[in-house]
């Protein structure tokens, strides 16, 4: 059977289909060159990239302890400020309310100020009109003795 195949078929058909797979198979190894070439290139930039990482970490690392030392005296302080304010403000509270006791104590003296005030001026004026109800009772008596001394006085002469 393959001689009636080998038969039928041109002459130039076996040659043109030998160099057609000579030049698949030269295709393929060249890929496979390109894809070794690629494979050593990825290699080498790959081991470059990790001596720059190795490199970064060490400029970076003293860079980030000196950070972390730096985040936590910040954090000591910044509990010291929070203590801080909240004394100030437990002082303002204190302060606020002892005012606020200070001014109900002065309200309540003022308030027993002007009762005093008051009770002293109704009795200054009670005073006032004693005063003058005896200034009067003496003219008035004044007045009588007086009489009383001028008609003694010219009974005598």
């Amino acid at each position: 059977m393959t001689l009636l195949i080998q038969a039928a078929m041109p002459g130039w058909v076996g040659p043109t289909a030998a160099v057609s797979l000579v030049l698949i198979a030269l295709s393929f190894v060249s890929i496979a060159l390109a894809l070794l070439a690629a494979g050593r290139a990825a290699l080498a930039a790959t081991s470059e990239l990790r001596e720059e990482i190795h490199g970064l970490r060490e400029e970076i690392g003293p860079a980030l302890q000196a950070v972390n030392r730096v985040a936590g005296k910040i954090e000591g302080i910044s509990d010291q400020v929070g203590g801080e304010i909240r004394e100030v403000l437990e002082t303002s509270r204190r302060t606020r309310y002892d005012i606020e006791r200070g001014i109900a104590r002065a309200k309540d003296r003022l308030e027993d100020f002007d009762a005093l005030v008051e009770v002293v001026q109704e009795e200054v004026e009670e005073t006032a009109l004693d005063a003058t109800a005896a200034i009067r009772t003496v003219r008035t008596a004044g007045g009588a003795v007086g009489l009383l001394r001028r008609l003694l006085v010219r009974g005598r002469r």
